[in-house]
């Protein structure tokens, strides 16, 4: 295979251009590490530093959904909301719902070992705390007063409107009243409780405060392999724990509330020495762990380092060949198969088929050329059998073409016998039918003349005259030039007939009835016009419903459905059937069509 063959196949291309691109991004890579190592060691040192910070922030949000799944068996408690409540029996219920609560929270407290406060406060019959920073505390209190209700901490918790709110490490907001115990920071967070059984509304709150001892524990132990800090702060930037406890609830001097990324690597200077600084934002809380580092201290081994990044860029090198030409079979060997089943296609070989496993796009690309390919084999087929029945039913034509010469003959014999007689009423409906079986059959055609559908019409009426007698008048109008124009046959009948059966038999008296054959600018009209007993407004309504749903599952109304349906099939959806009727009595039938020689 010659180079210029090779170019036309889309995996060599591949190959080239995945080998090309790598390769000069690497050469281009390591050239700018040589004049800037120091920028890119920095930068790396960073990203381990963010890493390190990452990694330490999962554990911190481990820590704190852990801590918020603790507030769910508070929050669903059934008997603590009771007894938030109120509404006992007796006293007797109540002090049993309180051992209920006692039990419950003494459980949830020893849960872990880190649990120093829970209070409950009620906003309706009675408050609960347990406490163990001393010996295991339960206190029942009374509802929740003015003073807590105002804090800012209680606003937050009811405004977060049962989500959890994060306090951080600080002092109790409801420190224990014995002076001779001193007084620890806790980690607190608090979520308002809801009437879950009832209509929802916030019947108190819930704080808990933790031991931070977890939090400050695993803030110490991130280590950027030089002096630094880690730190949390909150949304306002204030420090929301660190290691020691010494900066808590004062602003952080670093700025980074203007950082929109969840995570990142910044230069800052800090106390007058260029530091790193890497932050990763906890998805819990929304809080911010920030680490620093002195970025002199973390670049000190560059020269290592720099001599790893060229022996990183040449074995990435080689790695890149490898993967480009690894994809580029990966892309050569399907393209290659289709290729080949659509050649064997092309050649007529509508059998074939491709067999894969495979479920990415090559996999719906192969399904799809095999349905495509037994679509045309079906088509075929199905187009080879249309043919034959088309011969057998010119055959059948012919059958029914002999059929119908025997029918005239007859009717034609059976009308002269009656003239003989001078039975006119029969002759009269013997020459009708015959005529109108004559343009019903008109050579097997479904497309007939305008002066035919008049004269079937005429013929149809010749017949129902001779029975109904002097029942009713008919009046018939066409257009002349219409006459020669190309209209459907079996369309015309029925609706003359509908006007028959349904409107002037069940009148009393003479009825009238018009028929019209009319055009107007490019549409032609055939309307049956009644002065009969009309249609009720709640059928004329289910009628003209049964034409716009086309329901053929339903027999009633079959016949206005079918010829609506013949109109739309043949001429397109804007043309079809319409009716009108008044309360008075009367109908009207107007079956409107395009004025040209033949259907689309």
């Amino acid at each position: 295979m010659n180079r210029a063959s090779k170019w036309r196949f889309v995996g060599f291309k591949m190959f080239i251009v995945y080998f090309v691109s790598m390769t000069v991004s690497i050469m281009v890579m390591g050239y700018l590490s040589f004049h800037k190592a120091q920028e890119i060691i920095q930068q790396n040192a960073g990203k381990v530093a963010l890493q390190t910070v990452q990694q330490a922030n999962k554990r911190l949000e481990m820590i704190l959904e852990e801590y918020e799944n603790r507030s769910y068996y508070v929050f669903g408690y059934r008997d603590l909301q009771k007894g938030i409540l109120g509404g006992f029996r007796d006293n007797y219920e109540r002090m049993q719902n309180t051992e209920h609560i006692n039990k419950f929270l003494s459980s949830f407290a020893n849960l872990r070992n880190d649990t120093a406060n829970v209070f409950v406060l009620g906003e309706h019959t009675a408050s609960y705390t347990y406490s163990l920073t001393s010996d295991p505390t339960f206190t029942t209190m009374s509802p929740a007063r003015n003073g807590q209700r105002e804090q800012d901490w209680y606003k937050k918790i009811i405004e977060a409107d049962g989500h959890v709110v994060w306090f951080g490490i600080r002092p109790s907001f409801i420190p224990n009243k014995k002076p001779s115990e001193e007084a620890k920071p806790v980690f607190c967070y608090g979520r308002a409780l809801k009437d879950i059984w009832g209509n929802g509304d916030i019947i108190g709150i819930l704080l808990i405060e933790i031991d931070p001892g977890e939090i400050q524990r695993i803030l110490a132990e991130i280590d950027f392999n030089a002096e630094g800090r880690s730190i949390i702060v909150d949304r306002a930037n204030n420090v929301m724990a660190d290691a020691d406890g010494g900066s808590i609830m004062h602003p952080l001097d670093l700025e980074l509330a203007a950082e929109t990324e969840r995570s990142g690597i910044r230069n800052k200077t800090v106390a007058g020495e260029e530091t790193v600084v890497v932050y990763d934002q906890m998805a819990t809380s929304g809080w911010k762990l920030i680490g620093m580092a002195s970025a002199r201290e973390l670049v000190k081994d560059s020269n290592e380092i720099r001599l790893y990044t060229l022996y990183l860029a040449a074995c990435f090198t080689v790695v890149a060949v490898l993967l480009s030409w690894i994809i580029s079979r990966l892309m050569h060997r399907p393209v290659r198969v289709l290729l080949q089943s659509m050649r064997k296609a092309k050649e007529g070989d509508f059998e074939t088929q491709i067999v894969h496993h495979r479920r990415d796009e090559f996999g719906i690309l192969f399904d799809s050329f095999n349905l495509m390919v037994s679509r045309i084999k079906s088509l075929i087929n199905e187009l080879y059998i249309q043919r034959l029945l088309k011969k057998e039913n010119q055959l059948k034509m012919l059958g029914s073409q002999i059929n119908a010469h025997f029918i005239y003959n007859t009717l034609d014999s059976i009308h002269w016998i009656s003239r003989i007689y001078k039975v006119d009423d029969i002759s009269t409906m013997i020459f009708g039918l015959s005529n109108y079986l004559r343009i019903s059959l008109s050579d097997g055609r479904d497309m007939v003349t305008v002066r035919e559908a008049v004269s079937l019409v005429e013929s149809y009426l010749s017949v129902q005259k001779v029975r109904y007698q002097d029942k009713f008048e008919v009046s018939l109008e066409v257009d002349n030039e219409l006459l020669d124009k190309q209209v459907l046959k079996f369309v015309y009948q029925p609706l003359v007939e509908n006007a028959i059966y349904h409107g002037i038999e069940n009148k009393r008296g003479k009825g009238r009835l018009a028929i019209r054959w009319t055009r107007k600018d490019d549409l032609l009209y055939f309307e049956v016009i009644d002065d009969g007993v009309g249609i009720a407004p709640e059928k004329l309504k289910q009628i003209k419903k049964a034409l716009e749903d086309n329901d053929f599952t339903q027999e009633e109304h079959f016949a206005l459905k079918n010829i609506n349906s013949q109109i739309k099939l043949a001429y397109g959806e804007p043309y079809g059937l319409d009716l009108d009727s008044g309360p008075a009595g009367g109908t009207k039938v107007t079956l409107m069509f395009p004025f040209r020689n033949e259907p689309k």
